[in-house]
């Protein structure tokens, strides 16, 4: 769905910052995290491409708040969510049994 989102205007409400980024941008933005959303399940790029997006993710949140719209619960989450990804990739892995 992200990703996706930038091409297709499905999500209700759109994204408060549609208006003041350029179609390019906005379209890049799109793409890279259509293609974030494939390589991460490549468990050497994992790390990077959440270290990647924790940034991405960071500069949008601060982007939002400078220009006053508060919509930032999905990129603050998925900050998070990423962030713990960058520290301990085996997280994904669930526990294992010592059996």
């Amino acid at each position: 769905m992200v990703g996706f989102d930038k091409f297709f205007p499905f999500m209700e409400p759109p994204c408060s910052l549609i208006d003041n980024i350029s179609t390019t941008l906005w379209k890049g933005l799109g793409g890279i995290q259509l293609a974030a959303g494939i390589l991460i399940w490549f468990s050497k790029l994992r790390r990077y491409v959440a270290g990647f997006f924790v940034i991405i993710l960071l500069f949008f949140t601060i982007y939002h708040l400078k220009e006053n719209t508060y919509d930032i619960g999905g990129s603050t989450f998925m900050a998070v969510l990423l962030g713990i990804l960058v520290w301990n990739p085996t997280f994904l892995q669930g526990k294992r049994n010592n059996l």
